[in-house]
């Protein structure tokens, strides 16, 4: 197919998103996070039946193109949509009456559109001009997966560049992209109970942190979940396990790593394939495959163990608050807090058992609950009595 006509062009992935939101009104919501260096816009599609601005309920992130070059990513994602809205898996059904599944398939569109015109640029980098000499050349762009702000530039020259004309070149500082910025402030609206990135490269599943010296949570949820995960997958069609990695190799900046320490969020990175994929009959099968990813993803949170709630005053109001479970120790000074906007949260829960659940609220006392969690999604309310409300600006 001519690189001009691909489905896979940022114009024609938004002209599908916005049909998607003329088709499905009621349960699609179409947004533009933000805007490229070139001007593209970085779209999102949430997803749920009766979708509400704002929507209460626990939402989930699936995104693909952070690497503009790995195009297998952003049929995954679009694969979701339709899966999702056509019902054709049956999970679906529950899916998105429980959850809001926002859907990003081109985090970097200017990379995707750059690599289909056959350019010169890296095919992992976005536009932007780190030499201002007026044009995106070879020399350009920063690797958006080294942006994020949690220890970026950490490892020094072993985990990203600071050349910039390496491929994984950091940015001049963290967080410093448009493409970056729009999904942070996303993250932070929603705050996400899970999160898949889809890359391609190799067949794995990776779990945060990534970084090798940072220290995970006690239990770690996140990658014992990981482990369940792979264990449920199918074998790929490229003749490949999927199994689970700490890292492929050291790196820091990631989205992932952003996500656990800021949010909380059980965030996972899906390698999607080796490279040399053989026509479309392969590429349709390994979409397929991979699939399973977020649909096993899902069905563990609503199947549980886990636990969901809000942080409220005593008028019924919102309130951010840190919320803990008193039974997992963070120890990279993770505060993760309930949404802004209404208070909730939403937790993966290592395994069936007694949690305690706190909301924290400097000048308040801590309030907290003892529950009792089996094999399924258990939801409570804090009440911290006198505590303010919370605004969206507090996002």
């Amino acid at each position: 197919m001519p690189a001009s006509t691909s489905p896979r062009r940022p114009e024609a992935v938004a002209a599908k998103l916005k049909e998607y939101s003329e088709r499905y009104p009621t349960t699609t919501r179409l947004v533009q996070l933000g805007t490229t260096h070139e001007g593209r816009g970085i779209f999102a599609l949430a997803i749920a039946d009766g979708i509400a601005d704002p929507d209460p309920r626990p939402a989930v992130l699936l995104n693909g193109a952070h690497h503009g070059g790995e195009l297998l990513s952003i049929d995954v994602v679009l694969d979701a949509i339709e899966v999702l809205l056509s019902r054709s898996d049956a999970r679906a059904e529950r899916f998105v009456q429980d959850l809001v599944i926002w859907c990003v398939p081109e985090v970097n569109p200017d990379g995707v559109d750059a690599i289909l015109d056959d350019s010169k640029r890296s095919d992992r980098k976005n536009a932007r001009d780190n030499n201002e000499d007026g044009r995106v050349d070879e020399a350009d762009g920063v690797d958006l997966n080294r942006n994020y702000p949690f220890r970026w530039g950490a490892l020094g020259e072993k985990g990203s560049s600071s050349r910039p004309k390496s491929v994984y070149y950091r940015g001049p500082a963290a967080a410093s992209e448009p493409e970056t910025q729009a999904m942070m402030g996303l993250a932070r609206r929603e705050r996400f109970c899970a999160s898949i990135s889809y890359h391609t490269g190799t067949v794995a599943i990776l779990a945060p942190y990534t970084i090798p010296e940072v220290k995970n949570p006690e239990p770690n949820e996140a990658w014992q979940v990981g482990e369940w995960l792979a264990k449920k997958m199918p074998r790929h069609p490229q003749d490949r396990e999927f199994v689970l990695k700490k890292n492929l190799y050291p790196v820091d900046g990631t989205d992932q790593d952003w996500l656990r320490h800021e949010l909380g969020t059980l965030a996972l990175i899906v390698e999607s394939a080796r490279g040399g994929i053989r026509g479309a009959d392969e590429r349709a099968a390994i979409v397929r495959v991979v699939r399973n990813t977020w649909l096993h993803l899902f069905d563990r949170f609503l199947d549980g163990p886990s636990l969901s709630g809000r942080v409220l005053n005593d008028a019924g109001e919102p309130v951010k608050a840190e919320v803990r479970l008193n039974e997992q120790t963070l120890r990279e000074g993770e505060v993760w807090t309930s949404r802004p906007r209404d208070g909730h949260f939403a937790r993966f829960l290592p395994g069936p058992g007694s949690y305690t659940v706190s909301a924290h609220l400097e000048g308040f006392a801590p309030v907290e609950q003892t529950v009792e969690v089996g094999q399924e999604w258990l939801e409570v309310e804090l009440t911290i009595p006198g505590a303010p409300t919370s605004t969206d600006e507090e996002a």
